[in-house]
């Protein structure tokens, strides 16, 4: 037994037998008493917080262990929070008694976490390499602006990253070199690809990947805005000035009352569209079922609108 577990050993014999003499514990725990007593009382030392004996257990262990991975995957890995930061977190929570969260053991942690994921992200492309059957993706695809440029695109429902580049720049011949790189060795076909419309991207996927090319949420609604939005201001406006020039004109009742009337219309069409914008922002696609999340009625509002 190595060092955890014959701990857990003492602690359960502990806890099933009471308090007893450490002859009778080693007896218990197969240990000897020497061990079994220096065991005790290293448990005893530790265990300093009401909750301290529940990370004894067997279970407790397995839990520590998912919590520490977890904090190391999400906060480290995929937020770049330092292990320094990770380290006055696992204190704050009184754990460094029972597991390693020195900076130094976290960023072993790490480096094996990292180590593992390119391990797996190997054994996925060779079973990718070798399936007899095409795989469906659906990958969406920008590119990055900060001190260089980086291309990205990812499988939506698993978030696999196909391609993760630094480049000089993101034309159209940038971008068919390395999704080539990426999807060849794979024989991967891609359902759709979806992105903010950038001409190179919308030309890769027609082009080079033999697909639809969908453009994302927000440059829907975008362009969705550009376009009904602004008519329906102007004509707002319009309707404003001539009602205003009207009654300066001194004009008939009756031709007036048809101004307010089509105002009132615009109004309303004006509340429609902005209740169906606000419908289209919680629809989103369900890649696993392969259907939309909203009713049909309301999407088909919203095309129809679009």
């Amino acid at each position: 037994m190595n060092l955890q577990q014959r701990c857990q050993a003492v602690f359960k014999a502990g806890y099933e037998f009471g308090k007893t003499s450490f002859r009778r514990l080693a007896l218990i725990t197969k240990l000897s008493k020497s061990s079994a007593h220096r065991l005790y009382h290293r448990i005893a030392r530790r265990n300093q917080h009401p909750e301290s004996s529940l990370w004894e257990t067997e279970a407790g262990q397995d839990w520590l262990r998912l919590l520490v991975l977890a904090t190391i995957f999400v906060f480290a890995l995929q937020g770049g929070i330092g292990c320094e930061r990770l380290s006055q977190f696992f204190h704050l929570l009184r754990l460094q008694h029972h597991i390693g969260v020195s900076p130094t053991a976290l960023r072993s942690l790490r480096s094996q976490i990292e180590s593992k994921i390119l391990d797996y992200q190997q054994q996925q492309e060779q079973q990718l390499r070798t399936s007899s059957s095409k795989v469906e993706v659906c990958a969406a695809a920008d590119e990055t602006f900060f001190d260089q440029v980086i291309l990205v695109m990812l499988d939506l429902p698993s978030g696999y990253i196909f391609v993760e580049e630094i480049t000089e720049d993101c034309q159209y011949e940038t971008w068919q070199e390395k999704v080539t790189q990426a999807f060849q060795p794979l024989g991967l076909k891609v359902k759709y690809l979806v992105s903010d419309r950038a001409k190179a991207i919308v030309k890769l996927a027609l082009k080079d990947l033999g697909t639809a090319s969908i453009a994302d949420l927000f440059h829907v609604l975008y362009n969705l805005n550009r376009s009904l939005a602004l008519e329906l201001n102007c004509l707002a406006a319009k309707l404003q000035k001539q009602l205003k020039m009207e009654k300066e004109k001194g004009a008939e009742p009756e031709l007036i009352a048809q101004i307010e009337t089509n105002q009132r219309l615009l109004q309303q069409s004006r509340l429609t569209y902005d209740h169906c914008c606000h419908h289209l922002i919680p629809i989103h696609f369900d890649f696993a079922n392969n259907e939309w999340t909203k009713s049909k009625a309301v999407l088909v509002l919203c095309i129809a609108l679009i």
